[in-house]
């Protein structure tokens, strides 16, 4: 289930959620949720507004934000349920290929060098 539907179902009406019980614990854990929720997807909407705007120099930070707002809108509009089409599964594919031939690179590179691992790992001792 989603956050609302969840919530929904727990705020009803039901003889064992008395009034102060959904008021002191049930409300306010949907508004502390649901801001969450904002912060994350206001994070996103930043960072890849970020990344737009170091890849194109030319580009400033709220044209990123706009671009990125846009690109959203663009990709889930359309979609009824975006999280089960094959729209959804491809893009998932698409953007694992690359993660995956970073991983593969960074193995061979760490691979062919010698390090002493012992000497590594202390560098991290405070």
């Amino acid at each position: 289930l989603d956050l609302i539907s969840h919530c929904r179902i727990l705020f009803h009406h039901r003889p064992c959620h008395k009034r102060l019980w959904r008021w002191a614990v049930l409300y306010p854990h949907y508004v502390l949720s649901e801001i969450a929720i904002v912060s994350t997807d206001l994070a996103e909407l930043l960072g890849s507004a970020i990344v737009l705007s170091l890849l194109f120099l030319s580009l400033p930070l709220w044209a990123g934000v706009l671009v990125t707002g846009a690109d959203v809108l663009l990709i889930l509009a359309p979609l009824g349920n975006p999280l089960h089409t094959r729209l959804v599964k491809v893009s998932e594919w698409v953007i694992a290929a690359p993660v995956f031939a970073v991983l593969i690179c960074i193995a061979l590179i760490i691979a062919r060098i010698n390090v002493t691992w012992g000497q590594a790992f202390n560098a991290f001792a405070p």
